[in-house]
């Protein structure tokens, strides 16, 4: 049985934007001034670990984390929509019967909200969140715990990101990876070559197809 795993920001929902100036009022509020780009930057990374990377103290980082998620949980449901592909692609995965799941470096809490409000969650087998595992993207913690929650094997499992620190994560695991391009990447910044490259979800479908006829 094969399964899916997508990444949510970025991938199935058009959210940086929002994320981004999240990130940069909450800096703004706290005195603390961030560079645009270097936030975008590191979208898609674990934010635990992300602000410690900016801050270097975990009190401080603890309290920034906070207002962000505080920040978001008012904005994104007047801000945020699905890409004009993610519902398709997931209603042709469902009629192929392929297991699926989100796994995202945003809260469990804002996660589960946003999969309900946005029509996703009857396509959905499970989700893991940041906050539900040790380490965040790119370590491959997330993709493992999905596995594990699915009862899929590595060589049966897609892990479809944005940002190659979803393909970091998935090859980590040992599971196949599918970057889709959404925004200019560069791809010779990682050692973690994807799978498979694409700018539409529903190509997932085909690829999925693909696999199953060479290993049937």
């Amino acid at each position: 049985m094969l399964a899916v795993l997508f990444d949510l920001d970025g991938t199935l929902i058009n959210s940086l934007d929002t994320v981004v100036k999240c990130w940069i009022n909450v800096g703004e509020k706290m005195g603390i001034k961030l560079d645009p780009n270097s936030v975008k930057e590191f979208i898609g990374y674990s934010p635990r670990l992300r602000v410690l990377k900016y801050f270097n103290r975990e009190d401080i980082a603890k309290e920034f984390l906070e207002a962000v998620r505080n920040e978001f949980s008012k904005t994104w449901m007047s801000e945020i929509k699905p890409f004009s592909d993610s519902y398709e692609a997931l209603k042709s995965l469902k009629g192929m019967r392929i297991k699926m799941g989100v796994i995202s470096s945003n809260f469990k809490e804002t996660v589960e909200r946003m999969l309900e409000y946005f029509g996703f969650l009857k396509f959905l087998n499970v989700s893991v969140c940041d906050d539900e595992v040790e380490n965040g993207k790119p370590a491959p913690d997330i993709v493992l715990e999905a596995m594990k929650r699915l009862e899929v094997s590595p060589h049966e499992c897609f892990v479809v990101g944005d940002t190659l620190f979803d393909v970091e994560a998935g090859k980590r695991a040992g599971a196949l990876t599918v970057l889709i391009v959404r925004r200019p990447i560069r791809l010779a910044d990682s050692k973690y070559i994807p799978d498979y490259v694409i700018s539409n979800l529903q190509d997932v479908a085909t690829i999925l197809k693909t696999h199953s006829y060479q290993h049937a």
